[in-house]
């Protein structure tokens, strides 16, 4: 359920460019409204309008041994032969931008509600809206006239890319593709509005059954939207209004009929190409993306991403083969297009195998939340198993402990010679993780695992130690702050377990000591997870208030990169537009409710013990459980039968049952709980409140 308080947000005229505009999307097609003085312009981009040139595949001379040997040798010359940059990279490209004239433009509005967008002006207000269903289809209401500009008239880099000036029709543009297929919008005018739609191949004609019916579509998906995801409310505005803003970009960006979310989503710019070409980063900023799905109940959201990897099942063997010299592996650069093309000749990227570990791992805890047991079937357990035999390939064994002796912890002295080492923690934690998942996986589906994964489980260390504290690799604990938490990785995301608390303790205030001068924007909610499961639930929420005001800018797009020097040393500005940071933050949200650790659900951590103001309902757990709660009281409700195990919150008070049981704090229960059963606890004495 939508809180009244969070159905708006709003932003004054002027809005210098696209990254700080007002948006809007449908999972393939994004809006973004900005402008100033008497103008507004709605920059029109999709995210899966790709231009593939350029890039490269997996070649045999990447392989583990040749990037080992000339790493061991610090043969640069050798590494850049082996990594070639290439000299064009595909890229999402622009698409079109759509101007409106409106006197004295004032502000511009969107409903949460219902996803309308409107821009005050001194004498009139436009309305805009996008269909979610036809998902080319979007209309405008108010106006008398409008410029439609395709791209290439904006970007000169199209025509650098091989573009030719698009073909105009009377109502639009058709632009060809040196490559692919051709695109365009064209425009009807109505008694109603303007309608638009956007087309690939050829022209279409625009079809609509007018404002009211886009309308009625709009606040019926919207409702429906509202209904299924979480409600909450930390007890803190600020901290509530980024999850309900944050929801929503989540479902335009990620819809599950919709296509594979890139860095930007579907908000491209239309003056240049998208930073990193709005790729797949999937080294975090993909998983970061998706991190709220599970959660918010929306595993479903996870699919197209799942889909386009299974769609590269051919590539992903081949990879593999040449990689580790196996033909039953799956592995992927970290920077790749939709069909799986390397963008870059970043070496220490492409060698990054967590890149899918991580995703496998995604996919298990996709099937713990769903349920989907026909998904792990035809694929995810493959994805899974075939991702592991690359891990298993790249070990060796000293006679006591499997070893990873050659690994990067993620862009850690970015694409030196020496941006590796032994026994990366962010690896080993990755592998312990996945075995985990791929025995829980073959003991529901009835499947055999190699023997050997057993003696790898253990002998293959949880983490590398340095001063006793988690290192980044053998020999190194961090030396500086660093936007990637990876050598952390044990405790969040991927919850290895092995790591001793005294270490854990060492290594969390080493990570704190160092501080977060180089961090990026999507830093802050990582860190956020990790305070949380620190025990640090007042900074988790403090960093909550600092992220916006260092990355995100005046039009409320969240950023890769500060808006102002002085916390960061990451480049500063306010057009570097990424989701990660703000999805991310959703999810991040969600966990101070309710995480796993170690097969156990512990519950309001990262709510200060002072606060009693607050409350969730519905949030997805692992398991097939949905959980709501507040000071006062909570409940489980199974969705499947399972066993629930969970601890009592420490520090606010003791709690009971109907049946009369009483709990202390920091209690573990476990119970099984068939389909459609719940259970409920009260809290004895709410501290702050009367017995």
């Amino acid at each position: 359920m939508l809180l009244k308080k969070y159905e708006t947000v709003s932003a004054e005229f002027p809005l210098e460019h696209v990254q700080m505009g007002t948006a809007v999307g449908n999972g393939y097609l994004g809006l973004s409204v900005w402008g100033s003085g008497d103008t507004v312009n709605i920059t029109v981009g999709c995210s899966a309008l790709w231009d593939h040139q350029g890039g490269e595949r997996w070649r045999p001379d990447q392989s583990y041994a040749n990037v080992c040997n000339a790493l061991a040798a610090r043969d640069e010359k050798r590494i850049r032969e082996i990594f070639p940059r290439p000299p064009l990279m595909p890229s999402v490209i622009p698409l079109a931008r759509i101007e409106v004239a409106l006197k004295s433009a004032r502000r511009v509005a969107l409903s949460h509600r219902d996803s309308l967008i409107t821009a005050e002006g001194a004498e009139n207000t436009l309305e805009i809206r996008l269909s979610q269903s036809d998902k080319g289809l979007f209309a405008i209401r108010g106006i008398s006239g409008y410029r439609l500009i395709p791209a290439y008239e904006l970007a000169p880099v199209l025509k650098e890319r091989g573009f030719e000036a698009p073909r105009f029709l009377p109502d639009g543009f058709v632009q060809a593709m040196p490559c692919d297929p051709a695109f365009g919008i064209r425009g009807k005018t109505a008694a109603d509005g303007v309608f638009f739609r956007f087309f690939r191949n050829e022209p279409c004609e625009v079809r609509a059954g007018g404002w009211r019916e886009l309308e009625r579509e709009n606040r019926q998906y919207w409702s429906d939207f509202w209904e299924k995801v979480p409600e909450l409310s930390t007890g803190d505005d600020i901290v509530d209004s980024f999850y309900y803003r944050g929801l929503f970009a989540f479902q335009c960006m990620t819809a599950a009929d919709g296509f594979p979310a890139g860095l930007q989503g579907p908000w491209i710019e239309d003056r240049e190409l998208p930073p990193w070409s709005s790729d797949y980063h999937f080294n975090i900023n993909v998983e970061m993306c998706y991190w709220p799905a599970c959660r918010a109940g929306l595993s479903g959201n996870l699919m197209p991403v799942f889909n386009m990897l299974e769609s590269w099942k051919e590539t992903l063997r081949l990879n593999a083969e040449y990689f580790v010299g196996i033909d039953d592996g799956y592995t992927m650069p970290h920077s790749v297009d939709d069909r799986c093309v390397n963008l870059a000749g970043f070496w220490p990227g492409t060698i990054d195998h967590t890149c899918a570990g991580w995703m496998a791992i995604m996919m298990a805890e996709y099937v713990r939340y769903s349920g989907d047991l026909e998904f792990l079937e035809r694929f995810g357990f493959d994805f899974m198993r075939g991702t592991m035999r690359v891990y298993e390939a790249m070990l060796q064994f000293d006679g006591k402990n499997y070893v990873l002796p050659c690994e990067t912890s993620p862009e850690f002295r970015g694409d030196a010679i020496d941006a590796c080492g032994r026994n990366p923690s962010f690896h080993l934690a990755a592998i312990h993780r996945l075995l985990n998942e791929l025995f829980s996986a073959a003991d529901l589906l009835g499947r055999e695992l190699p023997a050997s994964w057993r003696d790898i489980q253990e002998k293959l260390p949880f983490y590398s130690e340095c001063d006793g504290e988690i290192a980044l690799w053998d020999g190194l604990k961090l030396p500086e702050s660093h936007r990637h938490h990876s050598h952390l990785a044990g405790i969040c995301p991927f919850d290895c377990g092995g790591i001793p608390d005294e270490v854990k303790k060492r290594s969390e205030q080493s990570w704190i000591s160092l501080g977060m001068g180089n961090w990026a924007g999507w830093s802050m909610p990582w860190a956020v997870m990790l305070h949380n499961r620190f025990g640090n639930a007042e900074m988790a929420n403090l960093l909550i208030h600092i992220w916006p005001s260092v990355f995100m800018n005046r039009g409320g797009r969240t950023l890769h990169s500060p808006v102002f020097p002085g916390f960061s040393t990451i480049w500063g500005s306010d057009r570097i537009m990424q989701m990660d940071a703000g999805l991310g933050m959703v999810a991040a949200i969600l966990d101070l409710f309710l995480y796993e650790e170690q097969g156990v659900l512990e519950i309001f951590h990262g709510l200060p013990e002072s606060r009693n103001s607050f409350y969730c309902k519905n949030i997805s757990a692992p398991g097939g459980f949905r959980f709501s709660g507040d000071a006062g009281s909570f409940s489980f409700t199974a969705v499947r039968d399972a066993e629930l195990r969970f601890r009592f919150p420490a520090g606010r008070g003791n709690w009971s049952a109907p049946d009369g049981s009483r709990y202390a704090p920091n209690e573990l229960v476990r119970c099984p709980l068939k389909t459609g059963e719940t259970v409920v606890f009260h809290c004895k004495d709410v501290p702050g409140q009367e017995k």
